[in-house]
């Protein structure tokens, strides 16, 4: 039996309470260390771009793997290092969610650019106002209590 699969995900998730903690010193190196993550595994990594509140990860999974497996891993492989760049970081943490679209291959250069520049998005809108159209241009109801933890 042959199975293909071919599932782009765009997958954002922030730090906790949105803080900016993902300061220039250490961003790069986070992203890097989750990129690293991605290619010991069998998912496909796209992209990935931040900002000092949060990760934008565009990336086919793997048939192997969940998407929570896998946003886990992310975190996981970044904060590990983060928590060891000295005491102004020990106490690092992501916010405890996340969120997932999935994208059309068709789009996938324009994923790609949209993830790369999440530096020049974030000067004119925050997070939580790229969240909220993110949600609505995907149809995706959402309650603001829950939400942002």
């Amino acid at each position: 039996m042959q199975v293909i699969d071919h599932v782009l995900l765009h997958v954002i998730f922030s730090t906790k309470n949105q803080r900016p903690t993902l300061t220039d010193a250490i961003r790069a190196e986070a992203c890097a260390r989750m990129a690293e993550d991605m290619s010991h595994s069998e998912n496909i990594l796209v992209a990935i771009g931040s900002t000092a509140d949060h990760v934008h990860v565009a990336v086919y999974l793997s048939r192997k793997m969940t998407v929570n497996k896998l946003v886990e891993r992310l975190k996981k492989a970044a904060t590990q290092w983060i928590i060891r760049q000295g005491a102004a970081h020990e106490s690092f943490k992501w916010q405890q969610g996340f969120s997932v679209f999935s994208v059309s291959p068709a789009d996938r250069d324009a994923l790609m650019q949209y993830v790369q520049t999440q530096d020049v998005i974030h000067r004119t809108r925050d997070f939580k106002a790229e969240m909220r159209a993110m949600y609505a241009k995907y149809d995706a109801g959402f309650d603001e209590r829950f939400v942002w933890k």
